[in-house]
């Protein structure tokens, strides 16, 4: 009692929300939903309960929205690795093939013969280059024990590459013809009466004159090797490019196109 003399205010507000809630509690039971009380109780019912609704849908619709994201991950992860699955056949397929290639045009030379006097080729595969961006020198991993010496012709099928300058066990060094230091006496296949020398010009052509002035050289001519020199006879060398009469030598000057692609040799084929 002391208690409720003490919180008079508190006890009257009490009293007057308990008499109310019994008052609408009875009114409710009495006269059922269709009353204004029981009206009035189930719209604030309806107002309590829609946004417990609306919470509870997106609730369940963020839980689908995760479980639809994860699974477009797991798919788009597994899309991932048959793409990198089906990349990686692409790359040895293509690997195999220019193996096959290589190993194509090398086995070439076994079927000219009558033109390079071939009595032996010895395969091999260059494992170092020197310093350049072209293969103007290089190393191949073959030497004395597979019976290379110095000197012996180093062919891509049936183009001229270069020539053996050192031999060791298990490996020999080659330079090639695009080398400045290298000189390759030629002769033009459409006409063989039409004679002359090239030599590397550190671009990875080849460039030089004929011996005639008068010579009618043109572009497109295919030059092979004539059998002066080191180099045996009957040897494609490479296309002209260009040709143009220098008035100081009263020479025809050329610019020859290699048939060999110095920039990606891997395999090569000796002469012994």
């Amino acid at each position: 009692m002391r208690w409720i003399r003490e919180h008079k205010g508190l006890t009257a507000f009490l009293s007057t929300f308990l008499a109310i809630c019994i008052i609408l509690s009875v009114s409710y039971l009495s006269a059922g939903s269709n009353s204004a009380v029981g009206n009035l109780i189930q719209r604030g019912t309806a107002i309590v309960a829609k946004p417990l609704a609306s919470a509870k849908n997106g609730v369940t619709d963020s839980a689908r929205g995760i479980f639809r994201f994860k699974s477009v991950i797991d798919e788009n992860e597994t899309l991932r690795e048959e793409n990198d699955r089906l990349q990686q056949e692409l790359i040895q397929s293509v690997l195999q093939q220019r193996e096959l290639q290589e190993l194509r045009e090398l086995s070439n030379v076994l079927n000219h013969d009558s033109v390079l006097g071939i009595k032996n080729v010895m395969a091999a595969n260059i494992i170092e280059l020197d310093g350049s961006n072209w293969f103007n020198i290089f190393t191949i991993d073959k030497g004395a024990e597979s019976g290379i010496e110095k000197g012996d012709i180093v062919v891509d099928g049936t183009a001229l590459i270069g020539r053996i300058i050192e031999v060791d066990t298990g490996s020999s060094k080659v330079t090639a013809i695009i080398d400045e230091s290298s000189k390759v006496s030629f002769e033009v296949l459409r006409d063989l009466s039409i004679m002359g020398i090239v030599q590397g010009d550190g671009t990875g052509n080849l460039s030089g004159f004929t011996f005639n002035g008068d010579a009618g050289v043109v572009e497109g001519d295919e030059l092979l090797t004539s059998g002066i020199g080191i180099y045996e006879a009957g040897i494609i060398i490479g296309t002209v490019t260009a040709v143009s009469y220098n008035d100081d030598t009263q020479l025809k000057t050329i610019v020859v196109e290699p048939s060999v692609k110095f920039n990606s040799l891997k395999k090569v084929a000796v002469i012994l």
